[in-house]
């Protein structure tokens, strides 16, 4: 008699059942899972952009404040749409390379090799980052691509890499539309640290690559790269892998991390990308090309550059500290609101027109008025609101055109110095501080610029000629034409000399009365070569009237404190925070920044109504370098102790607590110290202003 064989519903396999008395209802099914459409932020709930905070006492409108808010977002878009264009022309080339590589590595793949790009960056992770996104955007046109950016706090181990690597690319792409490839997820029950997921995720969806994008490649561990290579390279037959190593430092020391059958493992290919330096992109952010709503003035732009310079900071610092700029202007100047264009009568509020009467630039603009005797504007400006709306609408307009025109000069000069073929082409940073400065004017640059002008030949003028045709100086093309024509006119193969060339001076040498003298003697030249020294004069007449009106002091503008912003110190607490110095301030004198008034910030020294912290810094302060404890807590105790409290033992138990409580706090700062050679003692570690 054959036996049944047993399922493996029946109890003899089940590891557990779930007992049901009878007469009890069943529970109900669980509902299957949904997976989510959209991955959501964490912050999803919270507005996009920070709430400006109104100023003027509380008393700022509405209106305004959100006026200022769209003028940030407009003033900054323009100058981070500058910067973006500045980094995408210098990694043009390196992001078309990456890009033609990954699409032919299908030509170039064995089944045993990895394509892999090596792209050394420099020290800047915006950079790789950048190339990473546009490599991204590029490929999606042609081809369905899945890219993993994997940093290295993100994986620990293999197990957590190769589970990254699956939600990546399958939570990104997943629908609720897709039954068929839930239920075969469903019934196969792997793991999510198995790749088999993400195979069968590129069969579903065709995808053509995977790739790979490891930033800041020298700092993961050298063992869970090789194991991670190892891996992939065994299922790159089923998942078409690409590998991308952002390197700040070699390709050499970077292999230095890889076993020798890890890199055999990989095809790889080299590609160095240009470096972006931070003259360019200041250049491109304070460019007259670009909508400026104010512009940065030359002490904070030498306190970032310095900060760049020292502490060999990456672009993007460069470009979070120039974004800070413009966001305190806006968001702590109440006065940023008269740069809206136009200006509206309801936007002056008329707080607003008391702040812009006590401007220096205004009482400056005033007592011109009185020293022309136009008694009767000074007087209207003073009094009559109206009349002063008007006054700072026009006069800002005035101001924004001669802040304007000195940025042209400026890159008149950078372009004039570019034809020159200079080597010692002054940066555009120096230039525009010297600008804003007014310290250009009269400055040796253009002296020395002028000169180099007045010396060159006609070959070497007609191509500075046509450079400044688009320029805004007159009859450019004019004596462009006129040079060309002479030049066409001449008889002999060589270029015209202008007179003002020396290479073709000599010394005279005369002796009268027994003196040697020694002067210049100019060489003789052709009708020509005059004609031409004449065209040379006219351009350089222009050059010198342009610049004498263009190179302008931009702090004796009306309303510069409006469209200028110059302060170095709310840039310098946050970039290059002293909190050892807020710190003492804080003890020393608690009332400037609890605002209270028993703490009252003009009150110093001992006092019970002060944070017990603070009082026992100041205890601590008149000590020595060895502070006896007992000593302490006895004028601790004399100070906070409450002389109405009718039951001492408590009183004293309370005050033991707050003595403890603030020993323990000026431990945790780091003040103080258990002294090594007394037991009941403390050892001073830091001094007041040291």
């Amino acid at each position: 008699m054959a036996t049944e064989a047993p399922t493996a519903d029946s109890v003899e396999y089940q590891a557990c059942y779930v007992w049901t008395p009878d007469g009890a209802s069943l529970p109900a099914k669980r509902a299957a899972k949904r997976r989510r459409i959209t991955t959501s932020s964490v912050h999803s709930n919270q507005p996009e952009f920070i709430t400006t905070v109104p100023l003027l006492l509380g008393n700022e409108t509405h209106e305004n404040v959100s006026s200022r808010s769209a003028m940030l977002e407009q003033s900054w878009h323009a100058q981070e749409q500058g910067i973006n264009e500045v980094f995408e022309s210098t990694t043009a080339d390196t992001i078309s390379q990456v890009a033609n590589f990954i699409l032919q590595s299908d030509q170039t793949r064995t089944e045993t090799t990895i394509p892999t790009a090596f792209l050394v960056a420099g020290p800047s992770n915006s950079m790789y980052t950048n190339i990473v996104r546009s490599v991204e955007a590029q490929l999606q046109e042609i081809l369905d691509v899945a890219i993993v950016n994997i940093i290295p706090s993100q994986i620990v181990n293999l197990k957590s890499a190769i589970k990254f690597i699956n939600n990546q690319v399958t939570d990104a792409a997943l629908t609720i539309e897709e039954d068929d490839m839930s239920k075969h997820e469903q019934s196969s029950r792997r793991l999510n640290y198995d790749l088999q997921i993400l195979g069968d995720h590129v069969r579903f969806h065709s995808t053509a690559k995977i790739i790979l994008a490891f930033h800041d490649s020298e700092t993961f561990d050298g063992s869970l790269l090789n194991d991670i290579i190892e891996v992939i390279s065994s299922w790159y037959d089923r998942i078409p892998f690409v590998c991308l190593f952002g390197i700040k430092t070699s390709v050499e020391l970077f292999q230095e991390k890889l076993h020798r059958t890890t890199i055999q493992r990989l095809h790889g290919a080299q590609f160095e990308v240009a470096q972006v330096d931070v003259d360019s992109v200041f250049r491109a952010v304070s460019s007259s090309q670009r909508d400026k709503v104010f512009w940065l003035g030359p002490g904070i732009i030498y306190s970032i550059l310095q900060a760049q310079q020292n502490y060999i900071q990456s672009i993007a610092s460069f470009t979070r500290s120039l974004q800070y700029a413009h966001m305190t202007h806006i968001f702590a100047n109440p006065l940023s609101i008269l740069l809206k264009d136009p200006l509206p009568a309801q936007t002056f509020q008329k707080e607003l027109y008391e702040y812009v009467r006590n401007l220096d630039s205004f009482r400056q603009h005033v007592e011109d008025l009185i020293a022309r005797k136009d008694f009767d504007t000074a007087k209207n400006l003073l009094q009559d609101n109206y009349v002063l709306h008007k006054e700072v609408e026009q006069g800002i307009k005035k101001s924004k055109t001669a802040i304007k025109s000195l940025i042209l000069a400026v890159e008149l000069l950078t372009a004039i110095q570019k034809s020159l073929n200079n080597s010692a082409t002054e940066p555009w940073c120096n230039l525009y501080i010297k600008a804003m400065a007014g310290q250009l004017k009269d400055s040796a640059i253009v002296k020395d610029t002028l000169l180099a002008v007045k010396k060159l030949p006609s070959d070497a003028m007609t191509t500075l000629l046509a450079d400044l045709a688009d320029s805004p100086l007159p009859d450019m093309l004019v004596l462009h034409n006129e040079v060309r024509r002479l030049q066409s006119d001449s008889e002999g193969t060589e270029p015209l000399r202008s007179k003002h060339d020396t290479n073709y001076a000599g010394l005279r040498t005369t002796i009268v009365s027994h003196k040697v003298q020694l002067s210049k003697q100019s060489a003789a030249l052709s009708k020509q070569d005059l004609l031409y020294s004449n065209v040379v004069d006219r351009v350089d007449e222009i050059l010198v009237e342009y610049l004498q009106e263009a190179l302008i002091t931009p702090q004796e503008l009306f309303l510069h404190e409006i469209l200028i912003y110059d302060f170095k110190s709310p840039h310098r607490e946050v970039f290059a925070p002293k909190p050892r110095h807020a710190m003492e301030r804080a003890l020393n004198s608690p009332g400037d920044y609890l605002g209270c008034s028993c703490c009252n910030g003009t009150q110093r020294g001992l006092s019970a109504t002060h944070p017990v912290t603070s009082i026992l810094y100041q205890l601590f302060l008149e000590s020595g370098a060895i502070i006896n404890t007992s000593d302490l807590w006895s004028a601790f105790n004399t100070i906070v102790e409450s002389e109405d409290n009718d039951d001492e033992d408590a009183e004293q138990e309370r005050t033991l607590a707050l003595f403890s409580q603030a020993l323990a706090e000026l431990k945790y700062m780091g003040m103080i110290t258990s002294s090594r050679k007394k037991a009941d003692h403390l050892a001073k570690v830091l001094w007041n202003g040291l």
